[in-house]
């Protein structure tokens, strides 16, 4: 039932529906106030309301759970509060779940009444009794009746008063509703005798006085209208109040009156109604803190002294309460009792600490009134912390503001089974905060409606127990559990920790000493200390680890004594004596001895006062003690090198930051330290200096990047993997916080909407044909993970990585109880854990025994991540955030939310509210300060700079280019100068601040917003001036029938979603051909050369570099985040499907467009959502217009399919990608055949219509047609590429089919530049295919058409293309040097488009820094021209196709230098943009360096680590070329050393990735690595005489096939192939035909160039059969001193290739082996060979 439905027309009938009529019709005349009179009681008890709040709070739907949790209370309790009212009775209040009604009569008539409430209650029964909810609750009600003198009790002050019935009947009453069952009624013994027995029937009770009610005789005829009229008749009342439930309801103004009823009303309430807001808005889900305080009395009291007693403890708790920010709710008298409810976190008052606070206030008020009451027979507190349902509840005319939920239930048995103490659940004590000695755990008790309690506690203040030394760091580093996303704190700690202990050694003070870091409430500062704790434990150091709590600020030299008693080991000493006996083992000179009685008010201890302390005065005693424990701490110091860690330093008392002051200056130790932001935390004066020591470093914690948070789930969750749904999920929800990460994923388990099931069995091992004697059972393969060795490096390690830092475990590798120990208890999630069933078992589940992860993570069917609401604990967060700012900063707030995540100033300013603007720039100040808000045009990557290196302004930083304020050094200019607000675009710091503020505006009120703010936006560019398209989408506007705030450009000219096999970066500024058409291109005339196509190319790029300004100004970025982001949200908010649909497809393109990948995923996620809603025929999201229906067309059905499809394909996820296009393929009406001889009779229609285009000329077609065209084009151009990468027939007839599809829809468009971009895909495809003579046609022809393109942007742009698909070409074909010349230019226009902000990040290479020495003359002036540039990478796609394997032609060609700075961009990239596959491949990279090259750009140790940290990092581990690459090189560098066990466990891995790595270049030097190690694995066999020869020597030989079938058009690793396969047929004793293999293989490698081969096949021929055979290899002493790059270019090629690594025969004594054939093409081959004489002279000669 709606509160708001009844008609009122004053303010004070509002207040009086919060008011019983007890109250409303009495008057005070002083406080306190008795009045007796004789009444009946009803108590109705309803059940089931806990478990519907708790069914209820785990809904998991945004904005569902307490709006139809008010609809079922309210409904459910208005009923019964209707016939209540219907009957005459007066509600005096609700009680929870619970409400007690009275019928104030005469004695006279209390027969009559009783039979009246007889019948009242049996009607209640009767509707009532039982009641059905829609989640499965049933609702019941129990009845207990009771009569006789009551007592009217109210006590308070002028502020706040509180009512309350006293009495042997409210005692009654409660006794007989405990004798009740559920739809029963009981009249209490008082009631049943005097009551009229002979009307009423009723069954007696065993053992009891009191009696059931079965039914009434006859009808009671009290004459109710009657009564009610009696009531109020000196007040004033609207016309007519015949008929109304309630007289109240009609008052009339009356100040006098309404000021008296204010008292009674929460502050909460109050604030609603004078505000004229509806009170439904009170209802929610809340975290809160719950205390209910009871007090017992001895019973011998008179009524004055009781009253007088309640008036007490009223003013003291309300006292006490309010000012710990908390509220007394309600006040009751059960059992001789009474009992205080009281809230802390309600709205206006929510406090991060409010645990703590409540506690603080739970503890005062129990010594108050044990201090103050001597009637008191005993106090007792429950304290409980949780979600509980908080709002008004009842009927529209009398309702109250109550809380509900399991947690009220929890703290009123607290109160009731552990009388006299203070007790806590476990959540309130860890959300507290406070120390362990606060606390003491109490035995558990089985208590009544409450399964599962957890632990209970009793507060204690720290006076009743001595506290030394026992406030160690709360948070521990799990072991297998390593930090993550914090390795530039890391860093900083290594390099801090190297300077100190060279500073201490060397005796000088130049060092860093004190390291500070910042970070707002969870962002995992604690975490980072932990692991500070960890490592510097590890490393020999004496650690002392303190957290501190707000409480500790307030004792003076706390901090001191924690650390003193744990230097000196106190922590565990009971009794002053041990604590004496402590410290006198540890301090043993004289002096120091003299005045040890400096320590005992600090250590408590008792040693005897010496004559020189007793004569010192106060300050001169304080400064020798402060001068004493300096001295005693510089012993400490100089014995072993000292850390000091202290968490929440902000809590650090002013007493011990003056002696760590001294210490800093005096002694050689070290501080870590962290604290809250300033805006947020108030240090103090001495903190706020320290990080401006010279000595100090201060650094500010950036939110984690969404890469490390996705590797954070799956840690949590013990998992290698986490469904893409929850990887967008919890990237957008949690904004890089690891806290809000924690609680999300805790919240989706709990709701069910993730799951975790076993991981189905692995096969059997492959290789334990190889490694019999090494075959490890599977509960021991953490020794390969874990156990220390000794490597190759001749030392200690700790993995099988190599390395002998901290080793963190893979995901899974952990115990089954991974949950954190805190103070001696269990936390899960950063949450206490509840011991109850099937709960414990859901995060980090995984044993260490086991190889990999037991569990994966599932997602249920029917999950919409979108609806997810925010978890209450976060939600609790944002609101402490909010409640601290004043009213108009919070309406600021509240209007910004509605905007979105990013805004502008502007926009702001029109949905303000009229006469705000004058304080507008004020308010935007003091949220910048408050860390609220920021700039928009700040760059993500300055939020980790220093603190000190902020900007000059500080929190005021604005980033804008067009604010007119001055400009610091830094490009920083001021957001707030001569009360004028300059910043022009600002974003939330917190993203959950902004969800929780835009759910606090009314349903109405925020459409209305919404409406405003689409209209607004919908009139502004929807994109960048440099990029000028009207969508992202081509012609999507034109193909829906719907225009943007822009018109549709009048050509075609730009095609923003291109893929075409073109990076989408590249074709930001496309520009259509003119004068050229599709089917009419030149060729290149006979006489014209390659060089004529370079230098026209060149010329384009020297015009581009000119105009490069023009094209790099894109600020697509700003677009996205301040238009069409936002635009969605306020669509949707408004109702509208096909607005909000459209936006949606054009964000997620923009995302696309930009790269983000994660953002792109999660509109197209909602876009899904909304077409499964439509298709069941449910509204497509909550806000939807029930009465419009709504169609989604199939062209963006398609573009939903093609859009996803392309992130897929973009994250590797080939075989889902392919599903998309097919898909979207489908709604375009260009469906792929499903069989074989469909598709060859399809390509043979293609093919047929593509000759007839060809001489055809066509109209250009209508715009809704060419969108769908471009499209299908999209496409098709991606399905061919997929199933180019499949090596199957069936997928090369369907590439086929493919590519002629897309050059037929090209030639539909007519679109010129869309068919050359056709054609240069179809080069590409032939390139790929090995069709070696129509991919020398196609490239005279495209080359003559790119040299008639016009010069400037449009032309530059067509040719990139080009020339990035002859680098492709080149090298299938195995042209290195050609390769390596196009990739340069390829390089150089990716630099030209590339984002400026990229451009300046990292420096271009220039041609003059190349090796020229080990490049031919040829080659020098095509290369010149080359420049490598982040932007080259950083647009990830195709680019990175290229420059990840573009190293691999330079290091055949032995261009050493030109390689190094190509793999210093794939690093620069991966650590300064993010791109985690840069990374990947620039340590690829490297391991072929080591492998081949001979020298080391990084340290082995260094690229273990990295691929053994990747297997937390679910992009890498999508990229299977990449992982193949990874394992393979590692593979490869253990079987080389033969070292088995970690050889073994690498080449595992590659035999599982290698079959799902796509036929792609890419993938082709982790193939050749693969076949390397097995090649050299089958030599170990025959060597050991392994029994499974034959089987494991044609396992080998079906490698080679593989790899044949895969890469038979990849020319370039055609000589290491056949080296290899030569290598094989020498083990097998096929000397003719390895000869025959060499000699190939060596004229191929001289015919590319490939120096690096042509080398090593020349060594192999040498040892294998040269006379004598060459020395041993000297690779593996080679390989343990390897030479670093620095090294390298002092040394020649002759005397790096010295050190390459020799393949050599088997040893003269091996076993003779069995016959092993060859392949039967391989025998055909040498047997041609050899019918040829001269031919086989020729190499008997060589």
């Amino acid at each position: 039932m709606d509160i708001n439905n009844s008609k009122r027309s004053h303010k004070i009938t509002s207040i009086a529906s919060h008011v019983p009529d007890l109250v409303v019709y009495s008057t005070i005349k002083q406080l306190p106030y008795a009045e007796n009179f004789q009444g009946v009681l009803l108590f109705a008890d309803v059940s089931g309301f806990t478990n519907l709040t708790e069914k209820f709070s785990q809904s998991c739907k945004k904005g569902y759970g307490a709006d139809e949790l008010t609809r079922t209370l309210n409904s459910y309790i208005g009923d019964i509060v209707s016939h209540i009212l219907d009957a005459g009775g007066d509600i005096l209040n609700y009680a929870g779940d619970a409400i007690l009604a009275l019928w104030a009569v005469e004695l006279k008539r209390l027969s009559d009444v009783i039979s009246l409430v007889v019948k009242c209650s049996l009607v209640i029964q009767d509707k009532c009794g039982v009641r059905k909810t829609g989640v499965g609750c049933q609702l019941r009600v129990k009845i207990g009746i009771s009569a006789g003198k009551l007592s009217k009790v109210i006590v308070g002050d002028d502020v706040s008063q509180y009512f309350v019935v006293i009495g042997r009947a409210v005692d009654e009453v409660r006794l007989a509703e405990g004798l009740a069952v559920a739809s029963s009624i009981i009249l209490s013994p008082n009631a049943w005798e005097q009551c009229n027995r002979d009307d009423i029937l009723v069954d007696k009770i065993e053992n009891e006085r009191a009696v059931r009610v079965r039914y009434l005789k006859q009808d009671p005829k009290f004459p109710v209208d009657e009564y009610k009229a009696s009531m109020g008749t000196d007040l004033q009342y609207e016309d007519p109040t015949e008929g109304c439930v309630r007289k109240a309801c009609r008052l009339l103004p009356n100040p006098e009156l309404e000021s008296c009823l204010r008292k009674y009303v929460i502050e909460t309430v109050l604030q609603k109604i004078d505000a004229n807001q509806p009170l439904e808005y009170l209802s929610e889900m809340r975290p809160a803190t719950i205390v209910f305080v009871n007090l017992q009395f001895q019973g011998r009291e008179s009524d004055a002294e009781l009253c007088s007693a309640m008036q007490l403890a009223a003013l003291g708790i309300a006292r006490l309460v309010t000012r710990r920010h908390g509220r007394v709710n309600k006040v009751f008298m059960f059992d001789k009792g009474c009992t205080y409810l009281c809230l802390f976190g309600l709205p206006g008052d929510k406090r991060e600490d409010e645990s703590a606070q409540a506690l603080q206030a739970a503890y005062g008020v129990y010594q108050l009134l044990l201090q103050k009451l001597s009637c008191l027979r005993t106090v007792s507190v429950g304290v409980t912390t949780g979600p509980v349902f908080c709002g008004v509840v009842g009927h529209p005319v009398r309702h109250e503001y109550t809380v509900i939920g399991r947690k009220v239930n929890l703290a009123a048995r607290l109160m009731m089974y552990y009388p006299g103490l203070v007790t806590c659940d476990q959540e309130t004590c860890h959300y507290s905060k406070l120390p362990q000695m606060y606390f003491s755990k109490l035995p558990e008790k089985p208590m009544k409606g409450v399964e599962h309690p957890g632990s209970v506690y009793q507060f204690v203040a720290r006076r009743d127990q001595i506290n030394v030394g026992k406030a160690a760091i709360s948070v521990l580093r799990e072991e297998g559990y390593p930090l993550l996303g914090r390795s530039p704190e890391m860093e900083v700690y290594s390099s801090t920790v190297s300077s100190y202990l060279e500073a201490r050694m060397d005796a000088h003070m130049d060092y860093t000493n004190i390291v500070i870091f910042e970070g707002a409430a969870g962002y995992g500062k604690s975490r980072l200390l932990a692991e500070i704790v960890y490592r510097a434990t590890k490393e020999g150091m004496r650690v002392v680890s303190l957290e501190l709590s707000k409480v500790d600020l307030k004792e003076s030299c706390y901090t001191l004594r924690l650390l003193l008693a744990r230097l000196l080991g106190l922590q565990d000493c009971k009794s002053y004596a041990t604590r004496e006996r402590a410290i006198l083992d540890h301090i043993t000179e004289p002096d120091m001895r003299h005045n040890l009685c400096l320590l005992n008010s600090i250590l408590l201890v008792k040693f005897p006062i010496s004559r020189a302390v007793s004569l010192l005065g106060h300050k001169e005693k304080r400064r020798e003690t402060a001068n004493y424990f300096i001295k005693l701490l510089c012993q400490f110091a100089e014995q072993q090198p000292c850390v000091f860690v202290l968490d929440e330093a902000h809590y650090v008392d002013c007493a011990s930051w003056s002696v760590l002051l001294q210490l800093q200056l005096q002694a050689h130790v070290l501080l870590f330290l962290s604290t809250l932001p300033s805006s947020t935390a108030q240090p103090s004066s001495t903190l706020a200096s320290l990080a401006g020591l010279p000595r100090s470093r201060c650094l500010r914690l950036a939110p984690l990047e969404p890469l490390v948070i996705t590797q954070l789930a799956c840690q949590m969750l013990g998992v290698d993997l986490i469904p893409s749904q929850v990887e967008v999920f919890l990237v957008e929800r949690s904004h890089g916080v690891p806290f809000y990460c924690e609680e999300l994923l805790r919240s989706l388990y709990q709701s069910h909407m993730i799951g975790l099931r076993r991981r189905e069995e692995d096969q059997e091992d492959p290789c334990l044909l190889l490694f019999p004697s090494e075959a490890m059972p599977r509960s021991q393969s953490s020794s390969v993970w874990g156990h220390a060795h000794t490597s190759v490096w001749g030392h200690a390690h700790t993995s099988v990585w190599g390395h002998a830092h901290t080793t963190p475990a893979p995901p899974g590798a952990a115990g089954v109880d991974k949950s954190i120990s805190r103070n001696g208890r269990t936390f899960l999630f950063g949450q206490p854990v509840i011991k109850k069933p099937s709960t414990i078992r859901k995060i980090k589940c995984l044993d260490k025994s086991q190889k990999k992860p037991q569990y994966v993570c599932c997602v249920r069917e029917d999950a919409k991540f979108h609806d997810f609401p925010i978890p209450l604990t976060l939600k609790g967060m944002a609101l402490a955030h909010l409640d601290h700012l004043r009213p108009t900063e919070q309406m600021v707030v509240k209007c910004a939310a509605v905007i979105g995540h990013t805004f502008t100033t502007h926009i702001l300013t029109s949905i303000m509210p009229e006469g705000s603007e004058a304080t507008l720039g004020a308010s935007l100040a003091l949220l910048f300060q408050s860390g609220t808000l920021e700039c928009g045009s700040k760059p993500r990557q300055r939020q980790c700079r220093q603190a000190g290196e902020a900007g000059r302004w500080g929190e005021l930083s604005c980033f804008c280019e067009h604010n007119n304020q001055d400009v610091h050094t830094d490009g920083v200019r001021l957001a707030f100068g001569g009360g004028v607000w300059c910043c022009q675009v600002m974003r939330f710091c917190t993203v959950l601040v902004k969800d929780t503020a835009c759910e606090l505006w009314l349903r109405e009120q925020k459409k209305e917003l919404h409406a405003r703010c689409a209209r607004y936006l919908q009139q502004q560019p929807h994109s960048c001036p440099s990029c000028r398209h009207a969508h992202f989408i081509y012609g999507h506007g034109a193909a829906v029938g719907l225009a943007s705030g822009q018109d549709e450009p009048s050509s075609p000219q730009q095609d923003a979603a291109g893929p075409t096999g073109l990076p989408t970066g590249l074709l930001r500024n496309l520009q259509g051909l003119d004068g050229i058409r599709g089917n009419q291109v030149q060729p290149l005339l006979p006489d014209s050369t390659e060089k004529q196509f370079l230098a026209r190319l060149d010329s384009m790029l020297d015009e581009g570099s000119s105009r490069g300004q023009r094209m790099r100004g894109c600020s697509c970025e700003q677009v996205v985040q301040c238009v069409l982001e936002p635009i969605i949200r306020h669509w949707a908010g408004v109702g509208d499907v096909s607005r909000t649909f459209y936006y949606l497809l054009e964000t997620a393109a923009a995302s696309l467009y930009l790269h983000d990948h994660l953002r792109a995923l999660s509109y197209l996620n909602e876009a899904k959502a909304i077409l499964d809603n439509l298709r069941c025929g449910l509204p497509a999201f909550e806000t939807a217009k029930p009465s419009v229906r709504v169609k989604i067309c199939s062209f963006e059905k398609a573009c939903v399919f093609r859009l996803s499809g392309e992130v897929l394909y973009s994250t590797g996820q080939i075989g889902e990608a392919e599903e998309m296009f097919v898909r979207a393929l489908k709604h375009l009406n260009r469906r792929l055949p499903r069989t074989r001889l469909a598709a060859a009779l399809k390509l043979t229609l293609e093919r047929l219509k593509s000759r007839f285009y060809a001489s055809t000329t066509f109209r250009t077609p209508g715009k809704k047609q060419l969108a769908r065209l471009w499209e299908q084009v999209s496409c098709l151009s991606y399905l061919w590429q997929i199933c180019c990468m499949r090596s199957s027939a069936k997928h090369t007839l369907h590439a086929s089919l493919a590519i002629a599809m897309e050059r037929n829809s090209a030639c539909l468009s007519s679109q010129e530049h869309k068919v050359l971009f056709s054609t240069i895909d179809y080069f590409l495809f032939c390139g790929l295919r090995g069709r070696e003579g129509e991919c020398s046609r196609l490239e005279r022809l495209l080359c003559g058409a790119c040299l008639q393109l016009p010069g400037g942007p449009e032309g530059l742009l067509i040719m990139s293309h080009l020339v990035h698909t002859l680098c492709i070409v080149n090298m299938c074909s195995g042209d290195l040097a050609g390769s390596i010349q196009y990739g340069y230019r390829a390089q150089r226009i990716s630099m030209l488009t590339c984002h400026p902000e990229e451009d300046r990040e990292v420096t271009s290479q220039s041609g003059e820094d190349r090796d020229v020495t080990s490049q031919s003359g040829e080659d020098r002036d095509v290369t010149s021209q080359s420049a490598v540039d982040v932007g080259v990478i950083s647009q990830s796609g195709v680019d990175m196709q290229v420059t990840a394997i573009l190293h691999i032609p330079l290091l055949f060609l032995q261009r050493y230098k030109e390689c190094v700075q190509l793999m210093q961009v794939l690093e620069d990239v991966g650590s300064k943009s993010g791109v985690s596959s840069a990374t990947g491949w620039f340590y690829s990279s490297c391991f072929h360096t080591l492998l081949y090259a001979g020298f080391s750009f990084r340290s082995f140790e260094r690229c273990c680590r990295f691929v053994e940290e990747s297997q937390s990092d679910p992009n890498l581990l999508l990229d299977h070329s990449l992982m193949a690459d990874l394992y393979s090189a590692l593979a490869l560098w253990y079987t080389r050393l033969r070292d088995w066990e970690r050889a073994r466990f690498f080449y595992t891995r590659v035999c599982a990735i290698v079959p799902q790595t796509p036929a792609s270049i890419q993938s082709t030097s982790g193939g050749a690595m693969f076949l390397e190690s097995s090649v050299l694995l089958f030599r170990k066999a025959l060597m050991e005489n392994n029994k499974h020869i034959l089987l494991l020597y044609h396992t080998t030989q079906k490698h080679f096939a593989e790899f044949h079938l895969k890469f038979s058009s990849v020319q370039m690793f055609t000589p290491r192939v056949l080296h290899l396969k030569a290598y094989l047929y020498l083990l097998a004793g096929h000397q003719a035909l390895a000869r025959l293999l060499l000699s190939r293989g060596l004229q191929l490698s001289q015919e590319q160039g490939n120096r690096l081969e042509e080398a090593w096949i020349t060594h192999s021929q040498a040892e294998w059969f040269g006379t004598p055979p060459t020395s041993p290899s000297t690779w593996r002493p080679s390989a343990l001193s390897m030479p670093s790059w620095e090294e390298a270019q002092t040394m020649t090629l002759e005397q790096l290739s010295s050190s390459h690594y020799s393949f050599q025969g088997l040893p003269s004594r091996t076993r003779p082996i069995p016959r092993l054939p060859p392949r039967p093409e391989d025998a055909r081959m040498l047997k041609d060979w050899q019918a040829v004489p001269e031919a086989s002279e020729k190499h008997v000669t060589d």
